[in-house]
């Protein structure tokens, strides 16, 4: 869930962020740069998807134990 959260605000960040820079400040000149912001949408898409391959994934030597019942009670998956 907080990949999907994340993946969301790099790529609408830049759009909501000078929406309501635009809106708060009271400019008269409310042309939007959409090229700007989708490079600057772009760029932060890339830094997450980095930060997600180098931080978030397991070595593919860990042994995987998926989830059983022990005495009743449920143990969850596990790697190892």
């Amino acid at each position: 869930m907080i990949k999907k959260i994340l993946l969301l605000i790099s790529i609408m960040g830049p759009f909501i962020a000078y929406y309501l820079l635009v809106t708060f400040l009271n400019f008269k000149n409310k042309k939007y740069p959409i090229f700007k912001l989708s490079i600057a949408s772009l760029f932060f898409l890339v830094l997450v998807l980095i930060s997600f391959r180098f931080y978030g994934d397991f070595s593919p030597n860990t042994k995987y134990t998926p989830a059983k019942y022990e005495d009743g009670k449920l143990i969850p998956p596990k790697n190892e």
